[in-house]
């Protein structure tokens, strides 16, 4: 009996060793998988990063082989192109081992730096001069009055909005709680700059070819459809009524937009943005519409790029959609 015992136990543990084995072959094999699958994911990764690369620095080649009105938005090409390159790199930093993650890091601040650099040397910053006006319609019920004073100054600088090519050639400037207005007349296909005003209330009634904000503060901007950009920049406690072919956002705060975009809105460093669809209305907007070159039917107002948020899973914090509740209806 005692060698049957004997017998029986080595059977087992020979089947136990055997068993142990398979297994540890099993699991080896498994490991080899799993690294040759994230090696695979890593290779496709790596390839298809280098190739975006290398479209943004193809971009930036061509910049310099195009005319100055073409520039600003080849530019905005770019801008889009190195965001979409982050984003890529954010939606893949599970899997992605840390020293590669920061080198494409690093090569995106290249990117970046690059992009910054060659737009401010292919469009230097130019000074600009507006009739500092007061026109004040019937409509509000005060007298138009117009003061030619001239007044010169320079945008300050950013990475994303060192854009301006052509002289600003009418707008408003250094204005405190007043009602300003202008016409189809004085706008039409001009750049328009509405810059240091608090607490105005601003009309803008025509088809400009692009439009500045810069230092606004608690104020309300009604624009007519802008046929380009409108760059927008240290808005704080605003409701902005716009319509444009892209909106540039930058360091504001606080700021209510009802907007109608054809292409995409970009934002950076801005915080509790409220977004609703374009509602103002007056007499001839149809027509400035179609002067303009804006299709009514196409408003991209959900489509925003937050330069400061990369997570493609998860809404930005920064701005939000607006309550329909809490939509104004009627502007007048």
């Amino acid at each position: 009996m005692e060698l049957i015992r004997e017998g029986v136990d080595k059977v087992n543990s020979m089947k136990i060793r055997e068993l142990e084995r398979k297994l540890n072959v099993q699991r080896k094999q498994e490991s080899k998988k799993s690294v040759m699958a994230e090696n695979e994911q890593l290779e496709f990764f790596e390839r298809t990063f280098d190739e975006k690369q290398k479209q943004v620095e193809t971009l930036l080649k061509q910049a310099q082989t195009l005319s100055k009105f073409e520039l600003p938005e080849h530019f905005n090409l770019i801008s889009k192109e190195i965001l979409l390159l982050q984003k890529y790199v954010a939606a893949s930093n599970l899997f992605l081992r840390n020293y590669f993650l920061k080198k494409c890091q690093t090569t995106l601040q290249e990117l970046n730096l690059k992009a910054t650099t060659l737009e401010n040397e292919l469009l230097p910053k130019k000074k600009f001069g507006f009739k500092n006006k007061s026109l004040k319609s019937k409509e509000v019920g005060e007298k138009r009055n117009r003061v030619d004073a001239v007044d010169s100054s320079i945008f300050p600088t950013s990475r994303l909005f060192d854009t301006s090519v052509h002289t600003i050639e009418c707008g408003f400037y250094k204005r405190h709680n007043e009602t300003l207005l202008l016409t189809r007349e004085e706008i039409a296909k001009k750049d328009v700059s509405l810059e240091r005003l608090s607490s105005c209330r601003v009309y803008l009634k025509g088809y400009p070819s692009t439009l500045h904000l810069n230092h606004l503060t608690d104020c309300q901007i009604f624009s007519g459809p802008v046929s380009t950009s409108i760059f927008a920049e240290n808005c704080n406690n605003c409701t902005l009524v716009i319509a444009c072919q892209q909106l540039r956002l930058h360091a504001s705060g606080n700021v209510s937009i009802y907007l109608h975009v054809t292409s995409r809105a970009i934002m950076e460093d801005c915080d509790d943005v409220a977004l609703a669809p374009y509602n103002w209305k007056y007499e001839s907007i149809d027509e400035d519409f179609a002067k303009a070159g804006l299709d009514k039917q196409v408003n991209n107002w959900r489509c925003i790029d937050d330069f400061n948020w990369l997570n493609v899973e998860r809404h930005s914090p920064h701005w939000s959609e607006m309550e329909e509740n809490k939509r104004v209806k009627d502007w007048t």
